[in-house]
């Protein structure tokens, strides 16, 4: 049986507090039983039996057994009984035309949503602000089936008191209203606000435009958080220094205040934010394990190789560790200048000619036909 109360001690702590050796032994007890609930599922069931794991042996984050996280298109993967699910989240239907199924029951829900806010709560600080969303409220309609996006924009607005949608939409596109862009920005020009969107409409739909029509805003006392849609960007030579530094200038704010977060909807209440030197951090709730694209060993530090991301948060689906399609480097452990403990890493790329996966690129690949 799960071991709750260190779970739940875990994800409502203070994160980024515990070094790589302690966390490592106290996530592999809270694991541990986790794995043996989610052989209820069949297809995990014959997984772990092919790949011979014996739970009881696991010492090791490293030998937590995987699941490949194109597996959530393709297989059910629910360790929860049918009437327990109360949320079923989507990542978007690519070129499989299949999207990930991520079934939530009501335990896993609430701590994907604890854990989101812990991990918040480190960059932002407690204080609710008014916030701006990049985006139509369209994506945040109450019903039993959500986007990343959708999901996304709930957990963030937890830090925020008010929250303003500046985007509409006319059919399938977005467009930006600007009456209600400069009468948030006159009403909140002098105070503390978030900004949140997926980062290819931050740039395609939003930024361009103003650029376009010469509009500057005056909101110096910002935080814009975005993630999402990078490989679109990438194609069209955007690094993320000058995704940030224009952003910035059209906001009239430091480049410093906007931050670029990882996560995926397979791992929700999961993301990696950058500090304020420019690395991603793994919560004390989370881990990361970087491994070599061609034996799947775990790297050295300054190595690159497919992002594994392995969670305490489910009940209701094999969370623990899934690798993505996705290529970063592990920088560091335990030492980065900003003080947090733990592992910290830099998102690099999908993996090439792996299928587009995010919410965010999927925007962008219909935007342009394809």
């Amino acid at each position: 049986m799960e071991n709750f109360n260190l779970v739940d001690d875990i994800i409502l702590g203070d994160q980024f507090k515990r070094e790589k050796r302690e966390k490592e032994k106290m996530l592999v007890e809270a694991i541990k039983p986790q794995l043996k609930e989610n052989v209820k599922n069949l297809n995990v069931k014959s997984l772990y039996a092919k790949a011979g794991i014996n739970i009881d042996e696991i010492e090791r984050l490293e030998q937590v057994p995987f699941i490949p996280v194109t597996m959530f298109k393709y297989f059910e993967l629910k360790t929860c009984r049918d009437e327990d699910v109360v949320r079923v989240l989507n990542s978007s239907a690519t070129t499989t035309g299949m999207p990930s199924k991520i079934y939530l029951d009501k335990k896993t829900s609430m701590r994907q949503s604890q854990g989101l806010i812990s991990i918040l709560k480190n960059f932002l600080g407690t204080k609710r602000r008014s916030m701006l969303v990049i985006d139509s409220d369209d994506i945040n309609k109450k019903t039993s089936t959500i986007s990343a996006r959708g999901a996304a924009v709930r957990g963030v607005s937890s830090f925020a008191n008010k929250i303003v949608y500046v985007m509409d939409k006319y059919e399938d596109e977005l467009k930006v209203n600007i009456d209600r862009l400069r009468e948030f920005e006159e009403k909140y020009k002098d105070k503390e606000v978030l900004v949140y969107g997926f980062t290819y409409i931050v740039w395609s739909k939003f930024i361009k435009v103003l650029k376009e029509k010469g509009i500057k805003l005056n909101m110096p006392n910002l935080k814009l958080l975005h993630s999402g849609g990078w490989k679109k960007l990438t194609s069209e030579k955007v690094d993320k220094d000058e995704f940030s530094r224009t952003v910035a200038e059209v906001f009239n704010t430091s480049p410093s205040n906007i931050i670029d977060f990882y996560g995926m909807v397979e791992q929700v209440g999961v993301v990696f934010i950058d500090c304020e030197c420019g690395y991603k951090h793994v919560p004390d709730f989370a881990e990361v394990i970087i491994r070599d694209m061609l034996t799947l060993e775990e790297v050295s530090v300054g190595e690159s190789g497919l992002i594994e991301v392995m969670s305490t948060l489910a009940s209701s689906y094999p969370s623990q560790a899934i690798l993505t399609e996705d290529i970063g480097e592990l920088v560091g452990i335990d030492d980065c200048k900003c003080g947090r403990k733990g592992k910290y890493f830099k998102f690099k790329s999908r993996v090439e000619k792996a299928e587009v996966r995010g919410c965010g690129d999927t925007f962008a690949e219909r935007e342009n036909g394809r």
